[in-house]
């Protein structure tokens, strides 16, 4: 491949300070003996330009420099026109606010020179719309701790080295060829006068010749913040934005498209994730669920990473119908990979090759230090195999009872929890539940005692939850980790008078005690008690006209202490008819200072007791039963405010409690004998399908043979394009 000159053309308008480091960056890593810089200084009213260019010029007599100097003030595009028309080599376009890095113009020439009808090549950029990494379309901030020399040796080792088609160069930075130039003509000085979108009519321009314009994907050119337009700018902006619509209709169309679909986005993201991923340790989470960021599990496991993700970066894996999506949390950015399918023929299968393969493509891309299982549902018992053969520490933490049966709260038929019973009929159960004509339980006891007893850490949020599974499991070392919580106290007097009120909060569901409330209201005679609800009625059946009942709805949680407060909630009911590991609505109800009447099960009973936050009585209670407790309850005052004072005393496990547990888990040394593959990051950034590939050119007949086209110019792009595409023609133009 034969490479010819190249003239760089630097347009300069004030800017002191910029040009220096602009000017320098290219003394330091071009070979000006081979190529030429050009200065054009457009009458800049700054006097030290003119001494800073002349003084370049003087101490580096060895290297081809060419200072320029207008007479008059021409603008950008008349001034770029001259350097181009003086210039008898290939020229490359640039900012004055910008900064190269090593090798840049080298790598720039191999990518236009690798096709004959390569008119234009446009570097990557921290801040050029299209051009733009590790987020497209936007601007992206440099970290502070990465020089732009060792930004370009990152993007080199990342790159694809795909040197894509796009719609049109960007201003800041572009390599024209001499061959286009003498064809296709310079820039359009009579439509866009002083400047802007003068280079995307270019590129428009070379389209219609048959030329492309590429991106250069591995190399990368600092360009600053741009500096802010006055509404005459805009307004400038608009008009030459009309102008482009005009002219090329079926080009602003494709760029339209292509912005949409941004074909080109892996590239970024492939950056993105590199850099952040190599720096620090990476946390790989498997969960059932993380598009519905409300439950239990999920909102735990949002605690921790949002309270250390300053310090490690969390990949959350979670399975969709017809994928798996990997999302990423960084310091300051997220992002997302949707991965290849994984056949998924049962939902209760425990080994997948191709779920497999996956897994050692993430522990690899993402240099991966410790697995963190926060639930199995989705996902298959190999994550154990992969951990083992790539020393890779591997956690659990059992929110449920996923791991004694496929009915994770263990409720029998959804109707009574099963340990406490003699000899169920599980096939029943697992038939009417889950559709299985066999009683699989022996064989999913036996496989996840297995799988639990190579793990190398434990997890549940409670004894009471240890002590069921231990029952099951006896030879596993569990740890228990209290969930903490920032809820804040809004303790008031509670008012006792002739209405006791009693609330019920949350979701109205049957394994959370829907029923048991609902036909307590329904079956109360007291006229000295009013019943509330806080949340959504998911069962049915409520008589929203019982004067004893009111039934408020959807709440914020936010406001529900002003809530509770505001209603002058006595009493709380828990009515829970399985052991939940843990509840953040209990702790919800402690931080308003109202005492709880739960059942006698799980880990909200267990706290509840033992800190005398309330009363606990039998899971079998009738209504009758529970009407005379709270009834005794509002009758005994001098215990009922002993209650009341251990609750005010009664402080929550912090969150930050919480969150130095776990971060001394994640620090502790990892054993891992692999290094970041980063051949395997590339291969799962690509899309799944590509929308490369689309055919624009028949998509542009279609059009050109439609009525429709004849009416081009009125049709309406979406603004947010619009916005884009001034983005797009803006530039340091003076």
């Amino acid at each position: 491949m034969v490479m010819k000159k190249c003239d760089i053309v630097i347009p300069i308008y004030n800017a002191y300070t910029a040009l220096c480091e602009c000017v320098s960056s290219i003394i330091k890593n071009t070979d000006l003996k081979e190529n030429t810089l050009i200065l054009i200084d457009d009458c800049s009213t700054d006097e030290n330009i003119g001494k800073y260019i002349n003084k370049v010029k003087k101490d580096n007599k060895d290297l081809n420099i060419v200072i320029i100097k207008n007479k008059d003030n021409l603008g950008f595009v008349k001034t770029v026109n001259k350097g181009m028309k003086y210039s008898k080599n290939d020229v490359l376009l640039l900012n004055s606010d910008t900064v190269v890095g090593k090798n840049w113009l080298d790598k720039i020439k191999k990518c236009a020179y690798r096709e004959d009808k390569i008119a234009t090549v446009t570097p990557l950029s921290n801040n050029a719309t299209l051009a733009s990494v590790p987020i497209g379309l936007q601007k992206n901030e440099i970290p502070e701790d990465i020089s732009i020399d060792e930004y370009n040796e990152l993007i080199e080792k990342c790159s694809y080295h795909e040197y894509p088609e796009v719609p049109t160069s960007h201003g800041f930075c572009v390599y024209i060829k001499r061959s286009v130039l003498d064809e296709v003509g310079y820039f359009d000085e009579e439509s866009y006068g002083r400047g802007y979108g003068e280079e995307n009519d270019f590129s428009f321009r070379c389209i219609d010749y048959g030329y492309k314009n590429v991106l250069c994907d591995d190399v990368i050119v600092y360009h600053k913040e741009s500096q802010s337009f006055s509404d005459e700018k805009q307004k400038v902006i608009d008009s030459h934005l009309n102008i482009l619509s005009n002219k090329y209709p079926k080009y602003f169309w494709y760029l339209s498209k292509w912005c949409e679909e941004f074909p080109i986005k892996h590239i970024g993201k492939n950056i993105g994730y590199y850099m952040n991923v190599s720096k620090r340790k990476n946390i790989l989470v498997l969960i059932h669920d993380w598009t519905n960021l409300t439950g239990g599990t999920t909102l735990h496991v949002m605690d921790i990473v949002n309270n250390l993700r300053n310090k490690f970066n969390f990949h959350i894996l979670y399975p969709q119908p017809e994928n798996y999506v990997l999302k990423s949390y960084f310091e300051d950015y997220e992002d997302e990979i949707l991965l290849k399918n994984v056949n998924r023929i049962s939902e209760f299968s425990k080994y997948n090759n191709k779920y497999k393969e996956m897994l050692e493509d993430i522990v690899l891309a993402m240099n991966i230090d410790f697995v963190h299982i926060q639930h199995m549902i989705g996902h298959f018992f190999d994550i154990v195999d992969v951990c083992e053969k790539y020393k890779i520490n591997k956690i659990i933490t059992l929110h449920d009872f996923y791991c004694l049966c496929p009915n994770y709260n263990l409720l029998y038929c959804n109707d009574k929890f099963c340990l406490n019973m003699n000899k169920p009929d599980h096939s029943k159960c697992l038939k009417e539940l889950n559709g299985l004509n066999n009683n699989i339980i022996p064989s999913w006891r036996e496989d996840w005692y297995s799988f639990l007893k190579r793990m190398d850490t434990i997890i549940v949020p409670s004894n009471n939850t240890k002590n069921y599974i231990l029952k099951q499991y006896k030879e596993l070392d569990i740890s228990v980790i209290e969930h903490g919580v920032d809820i804040s106290k809004n303790y008031e007097n509670i008012i006792i008078d002739k209405k006791f009120n009693v609330a019920y909060i949350g979701c109205v569901l049957k394994h959370k005690g829907g029923f048991i409330f609902r036909d307590l209201v329904k079956q109360s005679k007291s006229k000295n008690i009013k019943y509330h609800i806080f949340g959504l009625d998911m069962i049915g059946g409520l008589d929203f006209k019982k004067k004893n009942f009111k039934f408020h709805g959807k709440y914020d949680r936010d406001k529900l202490n002003e809530l509770l407060i505001k209603n002058n909630i006595n009493l709380i009911c828990f009515f829970q008819i399985w052991p939940e590991t843990y509840s953040y609505t209990l702790n919800e109800a402690i931080s308003a200072g109202i005492p709880v009447l739960s059942f006698d099960m799980g880990a909200g009973a267990e706290k509840v007791r033992k800190n005398k936050l309330g009363w606990v009585i039998p899971v079998d209670s009738t209504p009758k039963y529970i009407e005379d407790k709270i009834l005794s309850i509002q009758n005994n005052k001098e215990e009922y405010n002993k209650v009341v004072k251990n609750i005010k005393s009664y402080k929550n496990k912090s969150l930050s409690k919480m969150i130095d547990e776990y971060d001394k888990i994640y620090s502790k040394k990892s054993n891992k004998n692999i290094d970041m593959d980063v051949e395997v990051l590339k291969k799962i950034m690509l899309p799944i399908s590509s929308t490369s590939s689309i055919n624009y050119k028949e998509k542009y007949e279609e059009i050109l043979n439609s009525t429709k086209w004849r009416l081009v110019n009125k049709i309406k792009f979406r603004p947010w394009f619009i916005s884009l595409v001034r983005k797009i023609m803006k530039k340091e133009n003076n």
